[in-house]
């Protein structure tokens, strides 16, 4: 099996291949079912993170991305970023949205 490990700030960023805010679809406690927070998200060659916001040292959560593969999923949404939607699914791990 996997093992799980700390979250880790990413120190070498000569590494990061792309960098931005993204919306992550979690599931809201309340009347609605689901909701969508904004994280500032790291990709670099092997790994993607994800934190609180920009400013953030401390990642909220990270995975390898070797096994993972990502497809677009306009059907997430019904509003204008319906077309910019996409899923990142690893076999190990829950599906992003």
């Amino acid at each position: 099996g996997l093992e799980e490990t700390t979250p880790k700030p990413v120190e070498d960023t000569g590494n990061v291949l792309k960098q931005g805010y993204l919306e992550k679809r979690c599931r809201d406690h309340s009347f609605f079912g689901w909701e969508w927070k904004k994280r500032w998200c790291v990709l670099n060659r092997k790994t993607f993170y994800y934190y609180a916001n920009e400013k953030s040292k401390q990642p909220k959560g990270s995975f390898p991305i070797s096994e993972c593969s990502a497809r677009l999923a306009s059907h997430l949404r019904r509003d204008s970023r319906r077309s910019c939607c996409f899923e990142l699914s690893c076999p190990w791990k829950r599906t992003y949205e």
